[in-house]
């Protein structure tokens, strides 16, 4: 338990998802004194609902394909290594959903470096007609992780505020959030209300539903089709999803329907792979953020009325560069990972905790901040 709600911290980190706890990790590992803060507990909403499924994400050539590629690889050494007890591994069978899906594919197999494998006759038996006639690639190597476990096994001997977050004042050269002070403060707060005003930073929330069923039908690999599917540490215990297709917002008046959640991931999952005897053993559901233009986010974010009272001419064409707008202070961002949150949360937090304690320069193209030159430049007066 935290021993003082009044004392300095080096960094205080708002949002307890796999973000904010792998940011956690890596700083207190480095000695730094933090505190972490979340009103909805660890891993209480998208993390804790999340697959968790270290896979490699098959996309076109360029900056994307890069971070992905070396996140993946990162992700699955830090937790194969430092939670092995929560990560089981498995091959994965990647199978396209579609025609555009199909072509990405077989272009992806050409170039890749990742180790492939044969499906094994026990998973081809119980695919279905559809997921057999499809193009896929098999990788020796996939890993699915127990993502409230590891979440809280990340923040252990670190100070938790289970609290919600109002404000966030920055005075004297500290960060005051609540009661709590703090030298630098880490923006880990995924869709949810971003306190401060940001006008150009607009976050996609994707709502995830997650379930584990009971089932006879026996399957040693993770497959990613319609959803994703994979075996877990439990025995007879399948899970299913995270899904992306429905999105439902949790800062709605009509509440989420659990049920119709189930029969759509259900009916999905059923045209990859033959289930037998199912019984829903558990849900899970929560909120998710994405970027925009999908690439994730760490960095400082732009005080935007400050920038345009020092540049008022932006909004008809003048030119800047990120580094000339007036930042906010001792502050950075970490969010936007969308549906491959845990493989991007330890290489994303490694390049914080480079960036905060050894000063290294985070890379520009991941900048939250990228978007406002390009909303100030449409902005009316």
């Amino acid at each position: 338990m935290p021993t003082s709600k009044t004392s300095p911290y080096d960094v205080i980190i708002v949002g307890a998802g796999i973000n904010g706890c792998a940011s956690a990790y890596f700083l207190h590992q480095a000695g730094l004194r933090v505190a972490l803060i979340d009103q909805g507990g660890i891993a209480g909403g998208g993390s804790g609902a999340a697959g968790a499924f270290i896979s490699p994400k098959i996309s076109k050539e360029g900056f994307l394909k890069e971070i992905m590629r070396d996140a993946h690889l990162e992700a699955l050494d830090f937790y194969t290594t430092n939670f092995s007890q929560y990560t089981l591994q498995k091959p994965l069978l990647h199978i396209a959903k579609d025609d555009e899906d199909s072509l990405l594919l077989k272009h992806f197999k050409q170039e890749t470096h990742l180790g492939m494998s044969d499906v094994c006759q026990d998973t081809l038996s119980i695919l279905t007609s559809e997921a057999l006639e499809a193009e896929s690639v098999c990788f020796a190597q996939g890993a699915i992780v127990n993502a409230q476990k590891v979440c809280k096994e990340l923040v252990v001997g670190i100070d938790f505020y289970e609290e919600k977050v109002e404000s966030l004042l920055y005075e004297e050269e500290q960060w005051c959030v609540g009661k709590l002070r703090g030298g630098h403060i880490v923006l880990a707060i995924g869709a949810y209300p971003k306190l401060l005003p940001l006008p150009y930073l607009n976050l996609r929330g994707i709502w995830g539903h997650r379930i584990d069923i009971e089932t006879s039908t026996d399957l040693s690999c993770i497959l990613h089709h319609h959803v994703s599917v994979s075996p877990t540490s439990q025995a007879g215990i399948m899970a299913i999803g995270a899904t992306h297709d429905i999105h439902f917002s949790p800062f709605e008046s009509i509440p989420y329907d659990v049920e119709k959640g189930r029969v759509e991931l259900l009916k999905k999952a059923s045209k990859t792979l033959k289930l037998n005897n199912i019984e829903i053993h558990r849900d899970y559901a929560g909120l998710r953020s994405g970027s925009n233009d999908y690439i994730p986010m760490l960095g400082p974010l732009v005080d935007a009325q400050a920038t345009l009272d020092l540049y008022p001419h932006l909004q008809h064409g003048e030119k800047i560069s990120l580094n000339e707008c007036v930042h906010y202070p001792n502050l950075t961002m970490i969010n936007g990972s969308g549906g491959y949150g845990f493989v991007l949360a330890p290489y994303l937090a490694l390049r914080l905790k480079e960036f905060l304690v050894k000063g290294k320069a985070l890379d520009e193209r991941l900048s939250p901040s990228r978007f406002f030159l390009r909303w100030a430049k449409r902005k009316k007066d």
